[in-house]
């Protein structure tokens, strides 16, 4: 066996992250992308948005499973114990039990430019006359262009009516809310910022807010400013990032890595965003 191959995969994980959306691109003022505990060499990762109890024990069931990628942390800020009456602890304990750790990237993610926010702009990129950051990013060498939410400005403008229907397309969604001051309105910018963007969005100006969740005076503060707004359930805005571009890109990153073939990365089937439409 290669020393390389002993390396804990949580290692590998985040030592491929870096080439995908390096830790100095998370917003570290109250992100907490970081993993708990070091595992053995089993080469299954499974992707999710959060970490709730049925991932956990989907993982479980796993045979081959040492890490769980999951967007969200389910630990923002210290703790003094742990304990198995909290469902959210209990799932790090168990899989602590099984020797599986848990990596969070989460504003990482957010912010590189191959990442969420970039993917949530991709059906208007072709029909856009400038995309870029709504915040940029301190550099860092090679993920040029990074930064907190997007914001693009279409060749044409566009009914709202059309944008609603692609966005529902794009996340296979039935459903969005919408809340516009004139059902007609055409729209010409367009500001996206994945699950809450209430931060991201302050001060800005465009046409439209793309988001997954708004507070209601938040939305009546937009409405009132002549925007529109799409709300589509927080992680609705985050989740099929996974499938589309993640799993595929995360795999080839650790199987690209020496003496580290038949690594397999799998998207959680039991995660979902807790919201339904009734």
């Amino acid at each position: 066996m290669s020393l390389r191959a002993q390396v804990p995969p949580v290692h590998l994980v985040k030592r491929v992250w870096e080439r995908i959306a390096p830790l100095q691109l998370a917003d570290r003022s109250w992100d907490n992308p970081e993993s708990p505990v070091p595992v053995p060499a089993h080469k299954q990762v499974l992707l999710t948005i959060d970490l709730t109890t049925a991932v956990c024990n989907e993982a479980l069931a796993l045979p081959s499973c040492s890490v769980v990628v999951s967007y969200h942390p389910p630990i923002f800020r210290g703790l003094k114990s742990m304990t198995l009456s909290d469902p959210l602890q209990a799932s790090l304990l168990r899989l602590s039990a099984r020797g599986i750790s848990v990596f969070s990237p989460h504003t990482s993610l957010d912010a590189t430019p191959n990442g969420i926010n970039a993917w949530l702009v991709k059906p208007f990129l072709n029909i856009s006359a400038s995309a870029g950051p709504i915040t940029p990013s301190e550099p860092v060498e090679g993920f040029e262009g990074a930064g907190m939410g997007r914001i693009i400005s279409l060749m044409e403008r566009m009914p709202v009516s059309k944008i609603v229907q692609i966005v529902k397309e794009h996340l296979s969604l039935q459903h969005v809310q919408l809340a516009t001051p004139d059902i007609n309105k055409s729209i010409e910018t367009i500001a996206v910022c994945a699950g809450s963007g209430g931060g991201v969005f302050k001060g800005v100006k465009a046409d439209l807010l793309l988001t997954g969740e708004l507070s209601h005076h938040e939305v009546l503060a937009a409405v009132a400013a002549g925007q529109s707004v799409i709300l589509c359930n927080h992680s609705n805005t985050e989740r099929p990032y996974l499938s589309a571009v993640l799993r595929e890109w995360l795999q080839n990153e650790l199987n690209a890595e020496q003496g580290e073939q038949g690594w397999e990365v799998l998207v959680s089937k039991t995660d979902a965003d807790p919201l339904r439409t009734v």
